[in-house]
């Protein structure tokens, strides 16, 4: 039963973190760095919050973090794409501001900082399989979102036209012009979706976790989904298992935070340990876009 609980807990946990990190996948791919995921994570959490609590419509509630997330990312590559003022600049500005305007927003709402979280969907028959049933088939609808988005993303970046523009973009962005592609525009568009599933990832926290939402509740997960792309060498199947690694390390924490004698504090320096670890151990072996991180005029 403990390696149930953990595991469905490791997955539960997980999700979140993972809508970020397939969104800023995208972002990166197209050499692009979304320094202010977390600020984008933290209205997406407000904004599905908000629409709970006073609709109580999860569809509502989810699409309109998305739609946050996308504003903010299309503010984003305004300046950073358009205006080629420097995009970790231009991140950072937005990771500064835009948890501040949560935190001021959550202040006026009257709901008390709760709302409804969704409700677990176990799938009938297939929830009743020994050990996987309960970790994979009664989860709430986030995590079967996360699947599906995994896959479309996966497919997206290594099977379509626009995952071949977008690499390209991420080469070398000069060579990429020189054969009719727009890079503008591609970056734009990979921004965008990355601002979309980030409000999602917002989403998943608040909503799909949670029930509530507090200043300061995205905790770092905008700056580990960063880690879980390079983590995860920039392929899907990669991140996916460094998210599940990340989720799995939280969730043996909260079990051992009731067991063990040793400050909360500390325990949660978990995670981040783990990415400090795995950092180090797979520098050598990163292949990262050459162009990640560097803006079109120069």
């Amino acid at each position: 039963m403990l390696l149930i609980n953990i595991l469905e807990a490791a997955i539960r946990l997980s999700v979140p973190v993972l809508f970020v990190a397939l969104g800023e996948a995208i972002s990166q791919r197209g050499g692009m760095v979304n320094i202010g995921l977390e600020g984008f994570m933290s209205v997406g959490a407000f904004t599905s919050f908000a629409l709970m609590a006073s609709i109580g419509n999860p569809w509502i509630a989810v699409a309109g973090a998305a739609l946050v997330g996308t504003f903010c990312a299309a503010i984003m590559a305004l300046f950073a794409v358009w205006g080629k003022i420097n995009q970790i600049l231009i991140g950072f500005s937005l990771f500064v501001a835009l948890p501040g305007l949560s935190a001021y927003l959550i202040q006026q709402d009257q709901s008390g900082g709760f709302a409804a979280a969704l409700q677990p969907y176990p799938i009938p028959c297939l929830n009743e399989i020994p050990v996987i049933g309960a970790v994979l088939f009664a989860q709430n609808g986030f995590f079967y979102g996360v699947v599906v988005a995994a896959v479309v993303v996966a497919i997206l970046l290594d099977r379509t036209r626009f995952g071949l523009a977008l690499g390209a973009c991420g080469h070398d962005p000069a060579v990429a012009r020189s054969k009719g592609i727009n890079v503008e525009w591609v970056r734009t568009s990979a921004l965008l979706a990355c601002g979309a599933l980030a409000g999602i990832g917002g989403a998943a926290l608040a909503i799909g976790a949670l029930g509530s939402f507090t200043p300061g509740v995205t905790g770092g997960r905008g700056f580990i989904a960063i880690a879980l792309v390079i983590l995860g060498r920039w392929r899907v199947g990669g991140v996916v298992l460094a998210a599940f690694a990340i989720g799995l390390v939280d969730a043996i924490r909260l079990r051992l935070g009731g067991v063990v004698a040793v400050p909360v504090s500390l325990l949660a320096m978990a995670p981040w340990l783990v990415v400090l670890v795995m950092l180090i151990a797979g520098a050598k072996k990163s292949r990262m876009p050459p162009a990640l991180g560097k803006d079109l005029n120069g």
